[in-house]
């Protein structure tokens, strides 16, 4: 349950995150702290998606 949770929490982060990126990237003031945050963010996702696989792993293993 726990593993689940945290792959579609992660999921959902990466993506907001990057759509995050992706209109900072384009607008015309682009802040140089808002990419560094949204990168972070998508760091983030992805490390919560990675932790759920390994949960994953170690209770069938």
């Amino acid at each position: 349950m726990l593993s689940r949770f945290l792959f579609i929490f992660g999921l959902l982060f990466v993506l907001i995150m990057a759509l995050t990126f992706i209109m900072t990237f384009i607008s015309d003031s682009m802040d140089s702290l808002f990419l560094i945050i949204s990168l972070f963010g998508i760091l983030n996702g992805s490390i919560a998606m990675g932790i759920s696989t390994i949960i994953d792993q170690t209770k069938k293993g």
